[in-house]
């Protein structure tokens, strides 16, 4: 995969080129199982006409951005210049701040809710330091909440290594659960900090844990040097277990001839979990839900098989965090043809004069309510015509022509209108020129999901309860 600087102005990434050329760097060392390119030129085969397989409710004109992001962030480097960080700074370098950084290299592909867990302090410190090869690498801290892992840690070469680069800048790992077999998929982010420190966040979703399990990184080489830095991590639920509450609704249906179980849902104060037992062994149905204010959760992964499915979405926003009820709805992965759906560029001038009005989809519309210019990034509100509406994909669009995406996922902003804001990165009020919304219509009308209301009495304990 290669990122020239024409597909960087495609694709709206506001990355400086000192950013880019570690990331191009650092690309061309990776070796996939199957490369980028031939994902997109699988897309593009599909979209000749081939059918494809279509999620409802997500948005096929993101397809080749999501398969750009997911190959972006596998395993990123981001350089940071002497003017931004001192190694001293670097070496303390936050949570919150590296998370700021994986928003701005990734995009909105990391669900909001991580920013709480150093906004609420859940990681536990742990200071683990190996020391090999004239390396030392220390465990920082880190966060488990019983649905995923996130850990921090620090690099620091102590003898002969200068002014780091994005190969040096790299941890070469495998990971393994103490008593444990269940399945793990993790993604990684590299900052470098100084002239001879670095820094890395690895974050894992995985399966059923003990509430104290212990996660071991078998690091065999950092940068270019082999060596032995294996770490065994604890792992404790002890910060996030007073904050988490779970629910056993034990509701169950038949959606066509496949039957259903919400077994049980797990709200964290980082994520939701919803624990489904099906006999859907084709994998034909999809689900996802919404609060009582129609609020979507934003799908983050999950796994399962042998009849069970762990699905992740992101927690409950901020101004509803105890819905009275999520609705499940459900429905079956649909086979479609390109041929079939209709995209169009809503476009609309950025005047300063607000509301601004965009066409959404299936006849709604997009109000733009305001724009702030701030000194590290644009936050635009929106409100939305209805419930279908709430997430647009929505771009700005500078001076120049380049279009940008959002550096993070929207945020409900009020309980009695489909009020949002979103958050781009930094632009001058000079250089907004128009607002981009993409819409998809379908030539042909898609089955409509069935819904299920789960009641919530956020009133029981914290323990699992049955109704």
């Amino acid at each position: 995969m290669t990122l020239d600087s024409q597909s960087r102005q495609n694709l709206g990434m506001d990355l400086p080129p000192e950013v880019a050329d570690a990331v191009q760097n650092r690309m061309s060392h990776l070796r996939p199982s199957v490369s980028f390119d031939t994902l997109w030129q699988r897309f593009e085969k599909s979209a000749l006409g081939e059918p494809k397989v279509h999620h409802p409710g997500v948005k096929l004109v993101r397809r080749k951005w999501l398969l750009i992001v997911n190959a972006f962030v596998l395993c990123t480097v981001i350089v940071i210049g002497a003017w931004l960080l001192s190694p001293s700074v670097g070496a303390a370098l936050q949570k919150s701040k590296f998370i700021e950084l994986l928003y701005k290299s990734s995009g909105a592909s990391f669900g909001n809710g991580l920013e709480r867990i150093e906004q609420q302090n859940l990681s536990t410190q742990t200071n683990i330091s190996v020391t090999d090869k004239d390396i030392r690498l220390t465990v920082a801290d880190a966060f488990f909440d019983g649905v995923q892992i996130v850990v921090n840690y620090e690099v620091e070469f102590l003898k002969g290594k200068k002014n780091l680069t994005s190969d040096d800048a790299a941890v070469y790992y495998k990971l393994k659960m103490e008593d444990s077999h269940s399945a793990m998929m993790w993604t990684h982010v590299f900052t470098i900090t100084g002239d001879h420190t670095f820094v890395g966040t690895t974050l894992l979703n995985t399966s059923v844990l003990s509430d104290n399990p212990q996660l071991t990184m078998l690091v065999e080489r950092i940068g270019s040097i082999q060596g032995n830095w294996n770490v065994t991590i604890p792992l404790s639920t002890e910060k996030t277990a007073p904050l988490t509450t779970k629910f056993r609704p034990q509701t169950s249906g038949n959606y066509h001839d496949k039957h259903f179980t919400v077994d049980e849902i797990i709200f964290t104060p980082v994520s939701t979990q919803l624990i489904i037992k099906d006999d859907d062994i084709e994998g034909d149905l999809f689900y996802w839900i919404k609060d009582d204010l129609e609020t979507r959760f934003e799908e983050g992964g999950g796994g399962g098989g042998y009849g069970e499915r762990r699905l992740n979405f992101s927690p409950p926003s901020a101004i509803n965090p105890k819905p009275a009820y999520v609705t499940l709805m459900i429905n079956r992965t649909q086979i479609i043809n390109a041929h079939d759906v209709i995209q169009r560029d809503i476009i609309a001038d950025y005047t300063g004069t607000f509301p601004i009005v965009l066409e959404g989809n299936n006849g709604g519309i997009i109000k733009i309510t305001g724009v702030q210019f701030l000194d590290d990034t644009t936050v635009v509100d929106y409100e939305s015509s209805d419930s279908g509406n709430q997430l647009p994909f929505l771009l700005l669009e500078d001076s120049t022509g380049k279009r940008i995406l959002a550096s993070k996922r929207p945020v409900r902003a009020a309980r009695d209108k489909y009020a949002y804001r979103v958050e781009y990165p930094r632009l001058e009020s000079r250089s907004l020129t128009r607002f981009v919304n993409l819409v998809e219509e379908y030539v042909k009308e898609l089955p409509k999901p069935i819904e299920v209301r789960i009641p919530l009495n956020w009133d029981h304990t914290k323990t699992p309860t049955s109704p």
